[in-house]
C-alpha cells in the first residue's frame, strides 16, 4: 500500500503543481503568440512552440540539483545545462523545419531569427527563470505551514506530521519511518514516493535508501551525516545537496 489517495492530493495536485501546469500553457501560448509574428498560422505557432518545452523541463529539473560550492564547479555546470538546453531546443526547432519546408504544416520559410543561438538563449532564461522563482515560492508557502502524511503501516491508518519524522530508510521490500519518539514504521510505500511528497526545504535525500530531515543534521560531508545517534551514508550522486546544507 502507498501512501493514501488523499495525501496524495493534497501534496502532488494541489498549488505547486497545478500552477506549475497553468504556468507551462501560458507559455506555450506566449511563444505561439511571439511566432505567430514571425509569419506562422497561429495552429503551427502552438507546435512550433511546444519545441521548446523539453529544453524549458531540462531547465527546471536540473537548474535546482546545480551547487555553488565550489562557485567555479556551480557556474561550469550552469554553463553546460544552458548549451544543453539550447542545443536541444534547436535541434527540436531544425527537425520542425524540414517539416515546414516539405509543407506537411505550410509551406514558408524558416525564421532566421529561430536559428538565432542567442535569441534561443534569451527565450529559454526568461521562460525558466520565473518558474524557477514561482516553484521556490510556493515551497516556502508549503513549508511554513503544518503538514501530515498518511499511509498504511502493517495494516494500521496513520496520520503523522511531518516534523516527527527523522529519516525515511529504503530496505529491499518494504520503507522504514524513523520517528521522533523512537517508532519504526514499515509501510510499503517507495521512498520515490516520499521523496516526491516530502517539502524538500524539510527534508533531503542523501542516498537511494536514505531522506532525512535537514533541522536533525548535526554533522554533513560529502560522504556521510550524522543525526542524533545515527550516522548515514552520503552516496556519490546526492553529495550536491549535502553541500546546500
Amino acid at each position: 500500500m502507498g501512501l493514501l489517495p488523499k495525501a496524495f492530493f493534497r501534496y502532488l495536485c494541489p498549488m505547486r503543481t497545478l500552477l506549475t501546469i497553468l504556468y507551462w500553457a501560458v507559455c506555450l501560448v506566449v511563444l505561439a503568440a511571439i511566432l505567430s509574428s514571425l509569419g506562422y498560422p497561429f495552429a503551427d505557432s502552438m507546435f512550433v512552440g511546444s519545441m521548446f518545452l523539453p529544453g524549458l523541463l531540462m531547465i527546471k529539473y536540473f537548474l535546482p540539483q546545480i551547487s555553488f560550492r565550489p562557485l567555479r564547479q556551480g557556474v561550469l555546470n550552469l554553463v553546460w545545462l544552458a548549451t544543453a538546453a539550447l542545443v536541444l531546443t534547436f535541434m527540436l526547432l531544425f527537425v520542425v523545419n524540414a517539416e515546414l519546408e516539405v509543407g506537411l504544416f505550410g509551406n514558408m520559410n524558416f525564421p532566421p531569427l529561430l536559428g538565432n543561438p542567442i535569441f534561443l538563449l534569451f527565450v529559454l532564461a526568461a521562460l525558466a527563470l520565473p518558474e524557477y522563482l514561482l516553484d521556490n515560492y510556493l515551497k516556502e508557502r508549503e513549508a511554513a505551514r503544518p503538514q501530515t502524511v498518511d499511509f498504511i503501516s502493517e495494516r494500521r491508518h496513520i496520520t503523522l506530521p511531518t516534523e516527527e519524522i527523522c529519516y525515511i530508510e529504503s530496505l529491499d521490500n518494504e520503507v522504514v519511518v524513523h520517528t521522533a519518539s523512537g517508532e519504526k514504521l514499515r509501510t510499503r510505500t517507495p521512498i520515490s514516493r516520499w521523496e516526491a511528497t516530502l517539502n524538500e526545504l524539510h527534508f533531503v535525500r542523501i542516498h537511494r535508501a536514505y531522506i532525512v530531515r535537514r533541522a536533525l543534521i548535526l554533522r554533513a560531508s560529502r560522504t556521510e551525516i550524522e543525526l542524533e545517534g545515527v550516522t548515514l551514508p552520503v552516496s556519490r550522486k546526492y553529495a550536491d545537496r549535502i553541500d546546500k546544507q
